[in-house]
């Protein structure tokens, strides 16, 4: 670098509040909050960016909102110094569902706007991001939010441009302060019929520069119900006790997009069942080896199959391994610390 330059360089330095220019940037690893499932995990390399924005969009029932509120429950246990901010638009925060999913309810940051418009929610939320003191924001939802304009007409009175301003505005203000503060955030958004598509489909609420701005969007959509053992049922059962929440990338600036689709299982009585999860993760990178209705744990260095008390770690059918693995903790603790490995390579 020239001497000019770097005269230049200082320069502009001793001139700017905000900002720097400098030679060279320092490798830095991208922090992430991992979802309690190892499925999204691996899809999304290791879990939801911080400093970040992130898009869940989907249709009602999706498990959208389930999904952010279990990074909400991770998000306090990796930062217990920090809080965990909900902004509650619809009014639907569930305390008994968000406790089983892992919440510590009496340590949220609990923001209920009430009839704010749009664009008095949004400065809210940038003046609390601004504290240095949220490891996690979530917003739900988009698409119930109501501009101020439209707050102040009568229903059947048209307005134009819903939030789609505000929201525009919203992002390119937070985007800094994310990043500065280390803060990951979490847009729940709603989906809505294309209409200005000729071929049909769906598009989410609020514009294009929102979808601009995250850097991660995921769509959710309800998958078959399932039974107890973790069987697939019909969409017309009458009594599941779950269901499968299927999962697609839709947008990655902060991991390849190779893995485009993924999947959880929900319990309804327990939440999210993340031993099955994470079968199915060891599974499919060879932890656990299958051959037929058997399955075997396997040493990922050598290849054989582990042994207890002399008796290999062989299991015919999923249930019966799923079983095991429930019962020795130091079993399924190696099995994470092998797929926390790989699952990233």
């Amino acid at each position: 670098m020239s001497n000019n330059l770097e005269a230049t360089i200082k320069n502009i330095n001793k001139k700017l509040k905000l900002g720097n220019i400098q030679v060279g940037v320092e490798y830095q690893e991208l922090e992430r909050i991992p979802f309690s499932s190892c499925r999204l995990n691996y899809m999304t390399y290791g879990g939801i960016p911080i400093g970040r924005m992130t898009e869940f969009s989907g249709a009602d029932g999706s498990g959208k909102t389930t999904t952010a509120l279990d990074l909400a429950g991770q998000a306090q246990r990796l930062y217990p110094d920090k809080k965990v901010l909900i902004c509650d638009i619809e009014h639907t925060f569930d305390t008994v569902w968000a406790t089983k999913l892992g919440v510590d309810i009496d340590n949220i940051l609990y923001f209920d706007p009430d009839a704010m418009g749009a664009e008095e929610v949004f400065n809210t939320l940038i003046e609390l991001l601004k504290s240095d003191e949220i490891s996690l924001g979530i917003l739900d939802s988009l698409g119930a939010m109501v501009s101020n304009q439209a707050n102040e007409k009568n229903i059947g009175e048209r307005t134009y441009g819903g939030i789609s301003m505000s929201l525009t505005e919203f992002a390119k203000k937070v985007t800094p302060i994310l990043a500065k503060t280390k803060t990951a955030f979490i847009g729940i958004n709603q989906l809505r019929d294309d209409m200005n598509s000729m071929y049909g489909g769906t598009t989410t609420t609020g514009g294009k520069n929102w979808r601009h701005s995250c850097s991660m969007r995921l769509e959710f959509r309800r998958g078959n119900y399932i039974d107890e053992k973790g069987n697939k049922l019909s969409m017309s059962c009458e009594n599941p006790v779950g269901n499968l929440v299927n999962v697609s990338l839709i947008k990655s600036k902060v991991c390849r997009p190779d893995r485009k689709t993924g999947y959880y299982t929900l319990n309804y009585l327990n939440g999210i069942d993340y031993i099955s999860d994470a079968f199915d993760v060891a599974v499919k990178l060879g932890i656990i080896n299958q051959s037929g209705a058997w399955f075997s744990i396997v040493d990922t260095e050598t290849g054989e199959i582990l042994s207890e008390n002399d008796e290999p770690l062989k299991f015919q059918g999923k249930s019966k391994c799923l079983y095991y693995l429930k019962e020795n903790s130091s079993m399924y603790d190696k099995m994470l610390s092998d797929i926390d490995k790989l699952q990233t390579e």
